[in-house]
């Protein structure tokens, strides 16, 4: 960033703030701390270039998330704007929102809620533009914009999943190319929008071209959370006041995971056929399951990753 810059805007997405580590993470310390990390960060560009940070949905992991949690995002997530993503959602059901953690930021005025009906115009005032923000939650179509001035950037924020090759994974949806809907939004019927930010794809990238008008930009995961993202540097997105965005890297120096010659598979079969025998030994006793899983832990030696996802899919 040029000491020369004026950043007006912060993008960011996929946050999946969450009660426990997801298992490469597990070797951190203080999960919560480790959070805490990249929203520090960010809250200083925000508190350096007095602007606001508007978030593409995926706040939450779990749209039920504890009250510990929630307080957490109170207190250390940047004030800004949002559009609730899929995990934010009961069963991704929209119309069930106001059920929500992501909801309870809303009601907290932490999070300011971008109505799909109505654009946003956010507060920050440069050089006579301002952010006329969109905010298509997911599940949502697109507007067509019907009357465009030039006194305003105009902001799509989406929750979708959009991909581009090297920036997604084997057999994705050839309808999210981004090859595919660029050109609706360039000339199309969704033509008008300066800058289009995806949510939902954890591989983030950016398209522009000089001789194009509009931006593209997939935030990614602002947290690397699976071992196949360990070479993978998150980032955030900063609007210029000239429309320009350029992409910032998060610090990732800090962060502790687990050492593995191979990908960890968080979903990989194992064989349980002992300890479902274990189970049936039980009978009519007491023992709960959780203690039952304990129990079956201790006397076999489980290996720690195992437990981890046995303990992470009972929570669920």
């Amino acid at each position: 960033m040029r000491a020369t810059d004026n950043v007006i805007g912060i993008f960011a997405a996929d946050i999946h703030l969450s009660h426990k580590p997801p298992v490469w993470r597990s070797a951190e310390p203080d999960w919560y701390a480790a959070m805490k990390r990249p929203l520090d960060e960010i809250f200083e560009i925000q508190k350096q270039f007095d602007c606001p940070v508007i978030y593409a949905g995926d706040i939450f992991d779990r749209w039920n998330s504890p009250a510990e949690l929630i307080n957490f995002a109170i207190a250390n997530l940047p004030i800004g704007y949002a559009i609730p993503g899929q995990h934010d959602l009961p069963l991704h059901n929209y119309e069930d929102m106001k059920k929500s953690a992501y909801w309870t930021l809303i009601q907290s005025h932490v999070l300011n809620y971008m109505h799909p009906a109505n654009p946003t115009i956010v507060e920050k005032d440069v050089k006579n533009h301002k952010m006329l923000v969109f905010g298509y939650p997911f599940g949502y179509g697109i507007e067509t914009i019907e009357h465009r001035t030039d006194d305003h950037i105009y902001i799509a924020v989406l929750h979708e999943y959009c991909w581009i090759d090297g920036h997604t994974y084997p057999g994705a949806p050839k309808e999210n190319r981004l090859a595919r809907n660029a050109s609706k939004f360039i000339d199309g019927r969704w033509k008008g929008y300066d800058v289009v930010v995806y949510g939902d794809n954890h591989k983030g990238f950016m398209v522009e071209d000089k001789n194009i008008k509009t931006t593209f930009l997939n935030c990614g995961t602002l947290m690397r959370r699976k071992s196949d993202e360990i070479d993978y540097r998150p980032q955030i997105g900063l609007l210029l006041d000239t429309g320009k965005i350029i992409s910032h890297k998060l610090d990732i120096s800090q962060d502790k995971y687990l050492i593995s010659d191979k990908p960890i598979n968080e979903e990989e079969k194992m064989d349980l056929s002992d300890f479902i025998k274990e189970l049936e030994l039980l009978g009519d006793t007491a023992l709960d399951y959780e203690v039952a899983m304990e129990q079956y832990h201790l006397s076999n030696k489980t290996k720690k990753a195992v437990k981890i996802i046995i303990t992470k899919a009972m929570e669920k």
